[in-house]
């Protein structure tokens, strides 16, 4: 097996699991590889100790998770959300000076609202009250984040189509 650092195998540990992709949080299924035999067996020694074991229906859940039909979940799963990501996008970026940011790896879109020349009280309330959609607002991901709304397109198309309506009746008057 090749490796970026030969000289840190006996010291590295990589850690995967099939959690958020298959929702099995709780189910203990993260996987380790642990390519030195002599750290993968000191590991595996503490993991007993600590009485840290998978549970049996963590095993079986992940295992059908990178099987091939997990697999061709996974492919269903993102055509799926990449169209619910066009739907959301075009209706978004219809609505003058609002920008809804390219998604990388994610189902949660990062909305530019700073084109309104609105204030963030005022992009909030009319999401929150006007539109009646629960978002992040930017703030709370830190400085330079105010004029910014985190959605989640990661439910039913219908709900998707639906909030894209109720943000454009929302900021109707900026058409």
């Amino acid at each position: 097996m090749d490796v970026a650092a030969p000289e840190m195998r006996g010291r590295t540990i990589t850690m995967t699991s099939s959690s958020k992709t298959f929702n099995l949080a709780g189910m203990k299924t993260g996987n380790m590889i642990v390519p030195d035999a002599g750290l993968r067996g000191a590991l595996a020694d503490r993991m007993r100790k600590l009485d840290y074991m998978a549970a049996s229906l963590g095993i079986r859940m992940a295992t059908a998770a990178y099987s091939p039909e997990g697999a061709d979940w996974v492919d269903a799963q993102m055509a799926y959300l990449d169209e619910s990501r066009r739907i959301f996008d075009d209706g978004i970026n219809a609505i003058p000076g609002v920008w809804s940011m390219p998604l990388q790896s994610t189902y949660l879109p990062w909305v530019d609202f700073s084109g309104t020349g609105m204030s963030p009280e005022e992009i909030a309330s009319r999401i929150h009250k006007t539109a009646k959609i629960a978002t992040a607002v930017g703030a709370t991901f830190g400085s330079g984040g105010e004029s910014f709304a985190r959605f989640n397109i990661a439910t039913p198309r219908a709900t998707v189509v639906e909030a894209v309506r109720r943000m454009q009746e929302a900021f109707a008057d900026l058409q």
